[in-house]
């Protein structure tokens, strides 16, 4: 089982409420920017920040790795990152043909992979 292990699965915070989550959730659960409604196959920007709840130290010891954009399971992009040079915040221009709500995945090197909340997105 993965109860306390960081690098068994995927992390997520147990509370969408700020107030609930810890620091450690805080600093690695992956906050989504995107429209709420867009045309069916018309380009529109995901802007993704890791450390937006609470600042991800960003040295050559701890840092994110990289970070995933997908559509309900489909891949969509990915953002490969170094520390100290890059920051984890990315910006992502992608277009969809159906709805599935915007989901991310962070890796960061000292503490896992994380996941974001969905983010619905209507697609008219």
């Amino acid at each position: 089982m993965c109860n306390n292990d960081l690098f068994c699965g995927v992390n997520s915070a147990q509370s969408t409420d700020i107030a609930e989550m810890s620091d450690l959730e805080k600093k690695h659960t992956p906050v989504i920017e995107a429209p709420g409604t867009v045309k069916k196959e018309e380009a529109f920007v995901v802007t993704v920040e890791v450390g937006k709840l609470l600042t991800h130290p960003n040295e050559n010891g701890h840092y994110i790795e990289w970070v995933e954009l997908y559509s309900g399971d489909t891949f969509l992009a990915r953002t490969d990152l170094v520390p100290r040079l890059t920051s984890p915040k990315v910006s992502f221009t992608v277009a969809l043909d159906h709805e599935h709500p915007l989901m991310v995945k962070a890796r960061c090197n000292m503490h896992g992979v994380w996941k974001s909340f969905p983010h619905r997105i209507t697609v008219e």
